[in-house]
């Protein structure tokens, strides 16, 4: 059988071929090589929700007004770089809305941990600072603002469990931090309960869950204790980070 659209061709070659010519289907004319630009419209990209703006409180440190009427704040990180600045965040209220952002500063010889918080005008109002000095030191300080220490969040070495004294700017140990020690998993959602002093009370929480970490206090606790707390929950942060980076280490000297 013959193609479609064409003619047969006779089996004799001497007979040549079918007079007739070959029929095409008309083409459409050809489409310019330029098509003129049309406007187009793409929707503004949606602005990031932020807490209103509060006024400077009279024995409050600057910046941190707006911890004064909450009980949580949400940590989430946002990204990670090799660069000078390491491992960024983002602190957000229930409703999602931005209180500060956080960024740690990476520098050869520097601090051990050195993240700078700022607020939504992008102005530095906390500083979480793991001096190095002789001998490195295991503890965190919180300056607000940077140059200004008014608590810290020291270890307390235990094999067994994770312990935290929260101090304030004298040193004097307010509550403790308690939660599983690393010879366990940390890696995934886990609990660090918020005690007093004494440990017989239960008045708030560290939690990491699905890699945020919430940190919950009294809604009347001094503002900068709550702040001390969230500086706790990045240096337990860190001490995960480095933890899972041990391991991942020693997994591929063990390969």
């Amino acid at each position: 059988m013959s193609a479609p659209g064409y003619s047969a061709v006779a089996s004799d070659p001497m007979k040549g071929v079918d007079p007739v010519p070959p029929t095409y289907n008309a083409m459409n004319p050809p489409m310019p090589t330029t098509m003129p630009l049309q406007p187009q419209s793409f929707p503004a990209p949606p602005q990031t929700a932020i807490v209103p703006y509060m006024a400077q409180i009279p024995g409050v440190p600057a910046g941190l007004e707006y911890l004064t009427q909450i009980d949580h704040v949400v940590v989430n990180e946002k990204f990670s770089s090799a660069q000078r600045w390491g491992r960024n965040y983002e602190m957000v209220n229930n409703l999602g809305q931005r209180i500060f952002t956080g960024k740690q500063e990476v520098v050869c010889c520097g601090p051990l941990y050195n993240l700078h918080i700022s607020d939504n005008n992008s102005k530095e109002v906390m500083q979480l600072l793991q001096p190095c000095q002789c001998t490195c030191s295991p503890n965190l300080e919180i300056h607000c603002p940077p140059g200004n220490i008014i608590g810290y969040s020291m270890w307390n070495w235990n094999a067994f469990v994770t312990s935290l004294s929260i101090q304030n700017a004298t040193k004097q140990t307010v509550l403790v931090v308690v939660g599983p020690g690393f010879q366990t998993n940390l890696f995934g959602d886990v609990n660090f309960e918020v005690k007093s002093n004494d440990e017989t009370q239960t008045v708030g929480m560290i939690r990491r869950e699905s890699g945020h970490f919430t940190v919950q206090f009294p809604l009347d606790l001094d503002v900068n204790i709550k702040a001390v707390l969230i500086g706790s929950c990045f240096f337990l942060d860190q001490a995960i980070y480095q933890q899972r980076q041990r391991m991942r280490r020693r997994g591929r000297d063990h390969h």
